[in-house]
């Protein structure tokens, strides 16, 4: 046993391991086999504390992850403290933010509510495709998603992002853990941000997603994007957090301004239409008024002649009415009636 050099206390069946300073290949194998025997001697909840530990190679963090899939094997909870940015980057590449629940400080870590029965998974784990449920495939699942994913602290700070937000926003992986949520909106916005912020966390409430007004995303180089989100409070052990759920909405954008474009210019084409029907109407009823207006001072053969081209006139004149209404509302048009039978 190396208690003497990595200290282990417990209460009840909660056991705290201190770690060191540096965590690296040359301590790395004693310090999980020191995680693997407290688990193995029946720890409800063990607690890593790196609160110390001020840089972990991947050997250190390979040691972490083997630690992790004994406690699941035993139904240990695993815990860890991390007060190191660049130590939780390391962590978080090789993916166990996604699987431990990781705390700011120790007091937190211990305060955290341990489930109330804590028994071996491979007894309460079910047969058939629920038994292959683990954190491991929750994060797999949350990657998978086409929108992007953030969870956030109280004071803005990103706790998780998953890898389609990461590429919606140029970064790289883990890149944004630790940053303000404000660094992905452009600078003049940011400040009013902070203030709607404040005061959701006054009163946190389900936003689905297109409930509020469209915001406009800043990606890492600079160039923008307009956004939707939905917010939804996350209350645990340690606080509340708000997951964001954000979709990049610029191709439904263009699809929109087209859609306006187009209907700008149908708009514009039937009052066009309109005004040429209107001027067609027009100079016909002018005409047909002419010869009804000659018919009338000639002889009678003469004048049945002129009203009957009067009322032909009348004719194509009602026939352009009929095609064009019907024209509008995708129909065939037809020939209007000679000599006023119409």
């Amino acid at each position: 046993m190396l208690t003497d050099k990595y200290p282990v206390q417990w209460t009840g069946r909660q056991a705290v391991i201190a770690l060191p300073e540096h965590i690296n290949v040359s301590n790395a194998g004693p310090i999980r086999e020191e995680l693997l025997s407290v688990i193995n001697r029946g720890a409800g909840a063990l607690i890593a504390d790196l609160t110390a530990t001020i840089s972990c190679d991947h050997a250190g963090a390979d040691a972490l992850v083997r630690a992790y899939h004994r406690a699941v094997i035993s139904g240990t909870e695993l815990r860890m403290v991390v007060t190191a940015q660049i130590v939780r980057r390391v962590l978080s590449l090789n993916g166990l933010d996604r699987l431990v629940s990781i705390y700011p400080s120790l007091e937190a870590a211990t305060a955290a509510r341990a489930p109330a029965t804590i028994v071996p998974v491979a007894a309460t784990r079910p047969a058939g495709p629920a038994a292959a449920i683990t954190p491991a495939v929750v994060g797999k699942l949350v990657d998978a998603l086409q929108d992007g994913v953030a969870l956030t602290g109280g004071d803005g700070t990103l706790a998780l992002v998953n890898l389609r937000l990461e590429e919606m926003f140029g970064y790289e992986h883990a890149e944004l853990i630790g940053r303000p949520v404000e660094s992905l909106i452009p600078g003049d916005l940011q400040a009013a941000h902070r203030g709607h912020r404040a005061a959701y966390a006054r009163a946190p409430t389900v936003r689905p997603m297109g409930a509020g007004a469209r915001l406009v995303a800043l990606r890492k180089d600079g160039t923008t994007f307009p956004a939707e989100i939905s917010l939804s409070p996350v209350a645990t052990a340690t606080g509340t957090f708000t997951l964001t759920v954000i979709r990049d909405v610029t191709q439904a954008r263009r699809l929109a301004d087209l859609a306006d474009l187009a209907l700008v210019a149908v708009t514009a084409k039937q009052a066009r239409l309109g005004r040429e029907l209107l001027d067609s109407i027009t100079t016909g009823l002018y005409h047909v008024g002419l010869s009804l207006q000659a018919a009338a001072d000639l002889p009678h053969d003469a004048a049945t002649k002129g009203i009957a081209e009067a009322l032909g006139h009348l004719d194509d004149t009602i026939r352009e009415i009929r095609n064009n209404a019907f024209t509008a509302r995708g129909q065939e048009t037809y020939p209007a009636p000679r000599n006023g039978a119409g």
